[in-house]
């Protein structure tokens, strides 16, 4: 007598949602997130880029949104990678951060300030390592403390390499809040300071996101720019003159690491 046997239909993954095809779903689904990069992936765009009915992959992106894998924008409707993503990143071996933690380490022993590492994830700067300095009074965030890309370094040193439209995308979707009186709130006067950025080759926040704080920042290159390294420290210590001398030994740090390191990192020309 032959066996009975259950067929799951095309698409459906209520009989296989524990096996080997949801976690290969699963992969699928961040995979074109990720490649949406920091435009965000509406619904349809994946349906459309896994070829999965719209039901299973809205099922697989409410599972990684609730685990902090994705992140969803509500206004825009889009889904973007989330911050558990760069927390698994910060905690491999291979990967940037113990990499580039004892270049990090010298840059303060080198200005006694405190020097940060950090990514764009999704709309925000995500502190993935801070060395922090010395000094008794000093500026110092937290690893895994979001900050806003218009008002820091580290946002502006990464936003001067990415396309224009990509820019104004995420200032719209943000907006340009106020943090202190020197914080640019005006989308054109962001752009326009981001063609100082390029020209200086490094980005400066002059007590824009704390009114007693100064931030030096070079975004490392690569295939697509999302990492930063910043010195930062308070300005009664960090005058605005010393930005330059911090910044070439930064440039140098930055080669230095690019020498050790697998792709995507790069040296500066």
């Amino acid at each position: 007598m032959p066996k009975t046997s259950t067929r799951t239909a095309p698409g459906d993954d209520s009989q296989s949602i524990g096996g080997t095809r949801a976690i290969r779903r699963t992969c699928l689904v961040l995979r074109e997130v990720g490649a949406a990069a920091n435009r965000g992936a509406s619904l349809p765009d994946l349906v459309a880029a896994t070829g999965m009915p719209k039901s299973s992959v809205h099922r697989y992106l409410d599972v990684l949104v609730q685990e902090g894998f994705i992140e969803r924008d509500a206004q825009s409707q889009t889904y973007r990678l989330g911050a558990r993503i760069v927390s698994l990143a910060s905690n491999e071996t291979p990967l940037l951060v113990l990499r580039a933690r004892p270049y990090l380490e010298r840059l303060r022993d080198r200005f006694d300030e405190t020097v940060n590492l950090g990514i764009l994830s999704g709309d925000s700067i995500v502190y993935l390592d801070i060395i922090e300095s010395p000094k008794t009074v000093r500026l110092a965030a937290r690893v895994g403390d979001r900050d806003m890309v218009h008002a820091t370094a580290l946002g502006k040193a990464v936003a001067a390499a990415l396309p224009e439209a990509e820019v104004r995308s995420l200032l719209q979707r943000t907006g340009l809040p106020r943090r202190t009186a020197n914080t640019i709130t005006r989308v054109a006067d962001f752009m326009s300071h981001l063609d100082l950025v390029r020209r200086h080759g490094f980005a400066v926040d002059d007590q824009e996101n704390d009114v007693e704080g100064r931030c030096v920042a070079l975004a490392i290159p690569g295939p697509r720019v999302q990492y930063a390294i910043s010195v930062s420290g308070i300005t009664s210590r960090f005058p605005m003159s010393k930005t330059a001398e911090v910044a070439r030994e930064m440039r140098e740090i930055i080669s230095e690491l690019a020498e050790h390191s697998m792709p995507p990192i790069k040296a500066y020309p």
